[in-house]
């Protein structure tokens, strides 16, 4: 197929409704404990309820609000757990590569069983790398674990009131329970979980090796690249690595006029009402919003000014790496979908 049509197939937007009320959701539920932390002078720690709050929409499906509400309660208990287990196995790189292994392995076994869990296990991963690679975890876990409450506190207010304001119509949600029996008795999937499991183990084990400051980009980069079908993942690896880019550059450039508390906090709000519209449009757009709330999280973290130029290459290598990896273990596990690229794209899949 010519380099034309490739292009046009990763970087064509998709036309769709403007989805308003998970725009409105977004940017309320990610800025709140934000606001929240500026008031009572911990930023730093409220920064933790601001991503938890956007880990919420990115798992929230829309479904009926009752069962909205016992997805998010299931959802916030679980990654919670993971929390804890990652901030458990802190500096025990064997164990906390261990733990990787087997929920990569039943993340592999459940693509394409319903994305519901398919998420809940994806972000479960994270949230254990994430807790496993931050120095001092334990010492301020139980203020955090207090932000993650207020923000699954606040995220149910907010969704019920705008789920009776908008009254947008409901998705469909599959039962949980049903999907993890029918996952574990199908023996097809073993070989893509294997697979699956031991590349994302091997980014961890080379983030290490390589002294990677937050190695879990690599392994969230190679989870994501790897979840579609084998063909996809070329496509997914470059829309990943020109959103995180573009997405980087225009974060540092705003930096430049303004990188005080209340400045930050602003330009969290307009990234994360931006990225559930980017991502219905396509996964290269909308991780331009993702990259950028990441990097404005950042800067509040650490209070200093971000070099641009220096931060966007750490980030494009970390991407970089995590999407090559991606890519051979889609190779390993189908050794002929470079042949299927070449033949016709197919319509992207988007995932976070």
């Amino acid at each position: 197929m010519p380099l034309k049509e490739h292009l046009e197939n990763t970087f064509k937007l998709t036309p769709s409704s403007t989805p308003i009320p998970r725009m409105v959701l977004c940017s309320l539920c990610t800025t709140l404990p934000l606001i929240l932390g500026f008031v009572l002078n911990q930023l730093p720690l409220a920064i933790f309820g601001g991503l938890f709050g956007f880990v919420l929409i990115l798992n929230d499906h829309f479904g009926p609000l009752r069962q909205r509400i016992n997805h998010l309660a299931i959802t916030f208990l679980l990654l919670s757990l993971s929390f804890y287990l990652g901030a458990i196995l802190a500096n025990n790189n064997l164990m906390t590569a261990l733990a990787l292994f087997i929920i990569s392995f039943i993340l592999g076994k459940a693509k394409n069983f319903g994305i519901e869990l398919e998420r809940l296990l994806l972000f479960m991963a994270l949230q254990i790398l994430t807790a496993a690679g931050s120095p001092g975890i334990k010492d301020f876990f139980w203020s955090i674990m207090l932000y993650f409450t207020l923000a699954f506190l606040n995220y149910i207010i907010c969704l019920t009131l705008i789920y009776y304001f908008f009254r947008h119509a409901s998705e469909f949600m599959a039962s949980k329970r049903e999907t993890f029996k029918k996952i574990i008795n199908q023996k097809e999937t073993n070989r893509f979980a294997i697979v699956f499991a031991l590349t994302t183990t091997l980014g961890f084990i080379l983030a290490n090796i390589l002294h990677i400051s937050r190695g879990y980009w690599v392994v969230g980069t190679t989870l994501i690249v790897m979840l579609p079908n084998s063909t996809q993942s070329i496509y997914k690896s470059a829309q990943r690595l020109v959103g995180t880019f573009v997405g980087v550059l225009l974060a540092a450039f705003c930096l430049h006029f303004g990188h005080d508390p209340i400045s930050l906090i602003l330009f969290v709000l307009v990234a994360a009402y931006f990225a559930p519209l980017g991502l219905t449009r396509n996964y290269w757009l909308g991780n331009i919003f993702i990259a950028a709330l990441i990097l404005f999280l950042l800067e509040i973290s650490s209070g200093k000014n971000t070099d641009s130029i220096d931060l966007a290459k750490l980030r494009t290598i970390d991407i970089g790496l995590g999407c090559l990896l991606g890519i051979i273990g889609s190779f390993i596990n189908d050794p002929s979908f470079l042949k299927k690229f070449k033949k016709k794209p197919k319509a992207l899949l988007i995932t976070i």
